[in-house]
Parts: structure tokens; sequence; C-alpha cells
């Protein structure tokens, strides 16, 4: 897909780059992601995928915003209040860069709708913070053969892994499931929530995710990331698939909403 003229002069300085080039913005903008969660880590994921010049992004969040949000989601404005975040993202993102087809989707990804969201999709990353959701997004995305990457952040701490990538000897790397033993280790429930955390994990999540488009090796491929900002302590940990628990989940199919624990919430009326 050729970029036109006005896209050549939009993305210069990233075309500028050694070893990007006019070949590799191209490709960005063939590239087909579903974001899930504009909030506080979907916020700045989207927005520098978009400034990218990804082709396509889903923007899936059925929230709206919320006074308490604006810390750590400055796409949005107060006069957005009360109004749905896949909506507002998308018209900020379009005013900012029109030539990425942004999509709000109203909609909770649950075990009913996840395959039919993320077929179409080349990546899907899970801003979301949620294990159910998680876990929903793992079990389809190894179903229907779909690269992921999941991001969390707990106070001062964040980590952010790929998951389900091809390898070149048509084996995949490991799985969300594979690895719940380590992300389950920087989980926390207490309430608070930096903005910068949330900004500055989601900048280095869409540099991994731009680098792996880029096909340069050993990005997210079996990597789990993570950062302490308190103490400017990052760290890169060794994920290993368990070829049975992969083989299971593809022999499970997607599971019921039950049995992820997760609580369905009613369809977004329009």
């Amino acid at each position: 897909m050729a970029l036109t003229d006005k896209e050549l002069q939009h993305f210069k300085f990233p075309i500028a780059v050694p070893g990007m080039g006019v070949a590799m913005q191209e490709k960005l903008k063939q590239t087909r992601i579903l974001v899930i969660g504009a909030g506080g880590l979907g916020c700045p994921v989207i927005q520098y995928l978009s400034a990218s010049g990804i082709g396509v992004i889903g923007i899936a969040d059925y929230g709206v915003i919320t006074d308490e949000d604006m810390h750590r989601q400055p796409i949005y404005q107060m006069q957005d209040l009360r109004k749905h975040k896949a909506k507002m993202a998308s018209s900020r993102l379009w005013a900012s860069n029109p030539f990425t087809k942004h999509y709000p989707l109203l909609v909770q990804i649950k075990p009913d709708n996840a395959g039919q969201l993320l077929n179409e999709m080349d990546l899907v990353i899970d801003c979301s913070q949620h294990v159910p959701t998680h876990l929903v997004v793992n079990d389809a995305c190894v179903v229907y053969n779909k690269p992921f990457v999941i991001g969390e952040v707990h106070n001062w701490v964040a980590w952010w892994a790929g998951f389900n990538i091809p390898l070149e000897d048509g084996a995949v790397s490991a799985s969300y499931r594979c690895s719940l033993a380590l992300t389950d280790e920087y989980r926390n429930f207490d309430s608070g929530a930096m903005g910068v955390t949330h900004g500055a994990t989601g900048l280095l999540m869409v540099n991994e995710i731009l680098k792996y488009l880029a096909a340069v090796p050993d990005g997210l491929v079996n990597k789990c990331y993570s950062m302490d900002y308190l103490h400017n302590k990052f760290q890169v940990h060794p994920l290993t698939p368990d070829p049975a628990v992969i083989a299971e989940t593809k022999a499970n199919g997607i599971l019921t909403a039950e049995i992820y624990g997760l609580e369905i919430v009613p369809d977004v009326e329009d």
C-alpha cells in the first residue's frame, strides 16, 4: 500500500531513521491493531501507534471519561467528561493524524465477541489491566493464531510482554498462560495510579511493538520487560513456552465468562 505524497511529507522524519525508510512506513500503514482499553495505559499506546502511522487501530472500550481519569489520560479534555473513551479517543487521534483509520468499539471484550473482534487484526494489545480479560484475550489469540501484547502498571512498577508470536521454525513464543507465575509477582491491589508511570510504560510498549513490526530481532519474543520507576530498575525476564499449556488452550478453545471470572456488563446503548 503505497504512501501518498501527503503521507510522505507527514512521516518524513521517521522515514529518515536508518533502517526504517519508505518500505517500513508502508508496512505500518498496512498493519491493523486492536487495542483493548483506552485508559491510563491504552491512551499513550493508541496515541503513539496512531502517530507512528499504523493503518487501522480498533479501540475497544465501553467506559466513559471521569474526572479522576484525567491525570493519566491526557488525550481527553475536561469537556469530554461522561463521554465514551473510545469515541473521544478516535476523534482526538484523527485530529492529529487523519491518515490512520481509528475505529471506536464500544464493547466489552468477552468470550462471545473476542474471536470476531480480533480475527481480522494483525496484532492485539491488551491494556485492560484486568486478569479475566487477559485470559480471554490469551485464549482467543491462541485459537486464532494472533500475536498479542499485554502490559500492566501497579503504582511505581510496570511489566509488559509479547505473547504467541510466531517464530521462524513454525513454533510460537510463550503465551500469557505460560507466564502467569512471573506476571503474578508484579500484581498488587493498591488503588493508586501514577500518570507518568502509565505514560512511560505505554511508550516503552509501543517502542517494542514498532521494533517487532520492523522485524528487529530479540524484541518481544519470549521476553517480559519490567520497570521499577521508583528505583530506576529495569529488568528483562526470559519466558519459556509450555507446549502442554498451549496445546490445552487450543483444545479447550474460548471458555465461558464464568470460568474466566469475567463479570459481563450490559451492552452500551449508543
